[in-house]
């Protein structure tokens, strides 16, 4: 039976769905496998957006709470809530109608509507819902560099997240303040651990040694730098992050480190002498030049020499490049490794690959612990910064965490170590 007048209303309202009432009051909502269970005087609202999900075709992923802002609810889905959606005003509501993943993404951070509970699986639940066509964001960001050239755009792309007075340490281990992904032997294991375990295995496939030099490229907090200087290797970090190289260069002064970090663009980097290793951590999606990297580096480290990579990696070119994540976090030409053309500039250059390790989960955990410890110091960071910035990097760990255990394993990570051969002239003299 239908009791309320609103849902009665919804009825007569060809902009909303007709709900069949089960015996239970469940409903299934038509073409789908939607349910949903609603307060009997719920708000047409709800049943506005219950259509559009409709109309979407697509199936959800878990069971989610919507509450209207006259606070009447709907449960989405069968089981218990993973989280609650509740729309706080009329623009939170817009957003939502949209379906647009910018826009909803945007409501959030304004705090037109807030998401409790899981993030990570709200994500994953409304990812692929949502659309996130933006045709002027996505091509400018290529068309820019191609104009004005890209070297005048790096300082401003890298200091759009990176100089952000350091609020990422909040996130991130503190041992190192890595801002890559660990290697985990567990899901419970700490990301100090994780950290510094990644760190050992950079350290040991660049062959490294007492009284070696080796190159940190986007050096960032200086984990790679810290490493490396304990153990008598003498390092050299460049960045284009003002806040990052500062901070720096206050660790190198304090601990009296034999290292140095140098505000210096990767492709106009000319240094007097070659390294006898380079490391790129979480650096290759902002270059995202593979061919020109190859053929860089190759002039940064010694013949016999090591290059380490990790990174994000996409089974689809440009795919997972959200448009949050170009306007709010890292703009330009920033994306996700596409593995068929890293490979073939490799095979284009002088380096050889000695390695490529699955990195998947690891990077699912640093995500996710990230997600998770700027949540517990949450109170500092808004302190220091506010709620909208707190609600950015929330979305940005939550979403990336959630890239990774998407069903569809469209994203991956990989740990990727290359050498650069001794010419033959060396071969034959050694």
């Amino acid at each position: 039976p239908i009791k309320s007048t609103q849902t009665r209303k919804a009825m007569t309202n060809d902009t909303c769905f007709i709900p069949f009432c089960s015996p239970k009051g469940e409903a299934l909502v038509k073409g789908t496998n939607i349910k949903y269970k609603a307060d009997p005087d719920a708000s047409i609202e709800l049943f506005k957006l219950l259509k559009r999900f409709e109309q979407t075709g697509k199936t959800l992923v878990y069971s989610f709470k919507m509450v209207a802002e006259d606070g009447t609810m709907m449960l989405v889905g069968k089981d218990d809530p993973a989280f609650t959606v509740t729309i706080k005003n009329k623009e939170g509501f817009r957003a939502c109608m949209s379906l647009h993943e910018l826009l909803i993404v945007e409501a959030f951070m304004d705090e037109n509507i807030d998401i409790d509970g899981d993030l990570i699986k709200a994500t994953v639940c409304f990812q692929d819902l949502f659309s996130d066509q933006n045709f002027i964001l996505k091509n400018w960001r290529i068309i820019k560099p191609l104009l004005i050239g890209r070297e005048k755009c790096n300082p401003e792309w890298i200091a759009k997240h990176y100089d952000s007075n350091n609020l990422q340490l909040l996130a991130i281990e503190n041992s190192y303040d890595t801002y890559t992904q660990g290697m985990y032997e567990s899901d419970d294991e700490c990301m100090d651990t994780a950290a510094e375990r990644k760190l050992a295995f950079a350290f040991e496939h660049l062959k490294l040694k007492t009284g070696d030099t080796v190159l940190d490229i986007g050096s960032g907090w200086g984990g790679m730098i810290r490493y490396c200087a304990d153990r008598g290797v003498k390092p050299t970090g460049i960045t284009l992050s003002k806040h990052q190289k500062k901070y720096v260069d206050e660790l190198i002064e304090k601990r009296a480190y034999d290292a140095e970090v140098l505000y210096q663009d990767f492709f106009t980097y000319c240094p007097e002498k070659k390294y006898d290793a380079v490391s790129l951590m979480g650096v290759i999606e902002d270059l995202s030049d593979y061919k020109r990297v190859m053929l860089k580096l190759p002039d940064l480290v010694k013949p016999g020499g090591r290059v380490y990579l990790d990174f994000a990696n996409d089974s689809v070119n440009f795919a997972s490049t959200r448009s949050f994540i170009t306007k709010y976090i890292w703009p330009g030409t920033f994306r996700l490794v596409y593995m068929p053309e890293f490979i073939d500039a490799i095979r284009q250059s002088k380096l050889e690959i000695i390695g490529i390790y699955d990195d998947r989960h690891n990077y699912h955990l640093w995500a996710k612990k990230c997600y998770e410890k700027i949540q517990l110091n949450k109170e500092e960071f808004v302190s220091k910064s506010s709620e909208y910035l707190y609600r950015m990097f929330l979305t940005l760990y939550a979403g990336t965490s959630a890239a990774f255990i998407k069903p569809d394993y469209q994203c991956g990570a990989s740990r990727v170590v290359l050498e650069l051969p001794l010419d033959r002239n060396e071969i034959l003299f050694k």
